[in-house]
């Protein structure tokens, strides 16, 4: 494999809980696991559960500091998601919308809360090289969501 792929470790209450909504609501394959772990393939990345035995603290507002997801960069396999939440019943925590609409920056995004509290955000960007370019622009994130 010649691509890199991310790695991201985040805590879980209910590991068995976890894998069927990360499998059921996004389609991810569960991997290895034992009791205290669960690796994910989320779109050819590894996610790692971590079985959380404390009470998680929730963030107080919103969707920052901490959150996490996926950048398609092309609208279909977004839309394709976006219906796949819709008919799970699979609630949204912030509905689909339009962030900074005609602008460079503009892009489709929605937020879910995994059953651990963890917040995830699925976007895809108008103009491809807002993704991780356009450093004139000086708009990083969106009030509305602090």
């Amino acid at each position: 494999m010649n691509q890199s792929c991310f790695h991201l470790s985040i805590p879980s209450i209910d590991l068995e809980l976890s894998r069927q909504w990360y499998e059921q609501v996004l389609g991810c394959q569960a991997g290895r696991s034992s009791d205290e772990a669960l690796i994910l393939d989320l779109a050819g990345h590894q996610l790692v559960l971590q079985r959380q035995r404390e009470d998680l603290e929730p963030q107080q507002i919103g969707i920052y500091p901490r959150h996490f997801g996926l950048i398609f960069y092309e609208p279909e396999p977004w839309l394709t998601l976006k219906q796949r939440i819709e008919q799970s019943g699979q609630p949204f925590a912030v509905k689909p919308k339009v962030r900074f609409e005609g602008a460079v920056l503009e892009h489709r995004t929605f937020f879910l809360q995994d059953p651990s509290g963890n917040w995830l955000e699925f976007k895809h960007y108008r103009y491809a090289e807002a993704v991780l370019g356009c450093q004139s622009e000086q708009v990083v994130g969106d009030r509305d969501f602090r």
